[in-house]
């Protein structure tokens, strides 16, 4: 015998529902879904963009990692994340063949616009990435200008970040005075 809720086939837990909803009538007084709880991929990713023009970058103000990426949960607890450019290019153009990354040709870290996106080896990301001398002989992203200029700026990190292509972490450690002393 299954769970008394409508469309719900798992085993009973206790009081004649399944685990999931015995917890959730437990904890919030009913066994309907949250809000978010059915929320698409899609939906919940656009949410996150700044959509612009076509031809401007648009800047992910979602979650990033240290190294400036964006990122978004796949959806359910155990199903990963993923990047948020490579999510953009597949709404757009569909899987990312194997052996291929999704490569900024912006060179901004943050960006999201599909027009923006292109398919490429990680050899030419590498080759790309020392020709834009942001490898390790050369990884100065700023100028002692725009440090000024963020230092200034009464916005959060999250809003500035985007403008430099960096993460809203390093806005806050330039701001903090723990890197660029």
């Amino acid at each position: 015998m299954g769970c008394f809720v409508i469309g719900c086939f798992s085993p009973v837990y206790s009081s004649g529902l399944c685990s999931k909803h015995y917890n959730r009538k437990r904890t919030t007084g009913t066994t309907n879904d949250g809000p978010r709880a059915r929320t698409s991929l899609e939906v919940r990713f656009w949410k996150n963009v700044e959509r612009k023009s076509e031809k401007e970058c648009w800047p992910w103000i979602g979650q990033s990692l240290n190294r400036g990426y964006g990122y978004i949960g796949i959806g359910g607890r155990n199903s990963g994340k993923e990047l948020s450019h490579r999510i953009s290019w597949v709404f757009k153009n569909g899987k990312i063949p194997n052996g291929k990354v999704v490569r900024h040709k912006c060179h901004n870290r943050l960006c999201c616009n599909p027009n923006h996106l292109q398919l490429g080896t990680q050899a030419d990301n590498v080759a790309d990435m020392w020709v834009r001398k942001n490898g390790p002989k050369g990884n100065a992203r700023l100028t002692k200008k725009q440090i000024a200029k963020i230092r200034k700026d009464t916005r959060s990190s999250r809003e500035v970040a985007p403008i430099y292509g960096v993460s809203d972490a390093h806005i806050r450690s330039i701001r903090q005075w723990r890197c660029w002393k």
